[in-house]
Formats: C-alpha cells, sequence, structure tokens
C-alpha cells in the first residue's frame, strides 16, 4: 500500500494502523505528484490518497493515477466537508471513497476488502 497524506502525523498513524493490522506499506508520501512516481517505482496494490478540499488537483493526481496504473485499487479519503460529493471522487477514478473520520475498523475493513 501506498499512503498519500499531507499532514506527517496522520500518515505515521495510518502506517502503524496498517502495519499493526499486518498490511505492508510500501511508501509514504505528501502529494499526487509524489504519488506517481512512487507508484511508478513501487507499484503498489492499492492507494490510500487523502483528498484535500477545495483543490481539484488531488482529483486530477487521481484521475492519473488510475489511468496509468488500472490494476492499482485507490481509496480516496475526505474530509467531513467533502462527505457530500464521494460520487466526486468515484467520478475521478476512486474506488471507494471513505471519511477520514472513519472508524479504524471500518478502515481496515475496506482496505482488506479492496486488497481482495
Amino acid at each position: 500500500m501506498l499512503i498519500v497524506e499531507q499532514q506527517p502525523m496522520m500518515r505515521t498513524a495510518l502506517s502503524t494502523l496498517f502495519s499493526s493490522a499486518g498490511m505492508m506499506v510500501v511508501g509514504e508520501v505528501t502529494n499526487g505528484r509524489e504519488a506517481l512516481q512512487a507508484a511508478s517505482k513501487l507499484s503498489p496494490d492499492l492507494i490510500l490518497f487523502s483528498v484535500r478540499i477545495p483543490s481539484l488537483e488531488d482529483l486530477q493526481h487521481i484521475s492519473t493515477l488510475r489511468k496509468e496504473f488500472p490494476n492499482t485499487r485507490i481509496l480516496a479519503m475526505v474530509t467531513g466537508e467533502f462527505r457530500g460529493q464521494e460520487n466526486t471522487a468515484l467520478n475521478h477514478g476512486a474506488h471507494r471513497v471513505l471519511a477520514k473520520t472513519a472508524h479504524r475498523t471500518e478502515i481496515l475493513n475496506t482496505v482488506r476488502a479492496m486488497a481482495h
């Protein structure tokens, strides 16, 4: 899994969550541009992409990732302000969308389901 999250503390928390659940985190980056570079080097099965609002740049990066890496699953994590626009992230190529406020169990179950 590749984690795309701009906040260092959140990146560490997500990486720790997945690693402690026996999932392999192959990389952590801060933005979509870095995600494109890392995905080409690391070939992750799944990308967890933290979407910032109101910027459309993250959504455009998701579209590019989906086109360039069609076998990689993309989970978009969104803030509460974005909750009403899940379809926007899906339309840009995300396979699933979860709120950043989701419980750890929901996040882990979603990632496990996407990995199969």
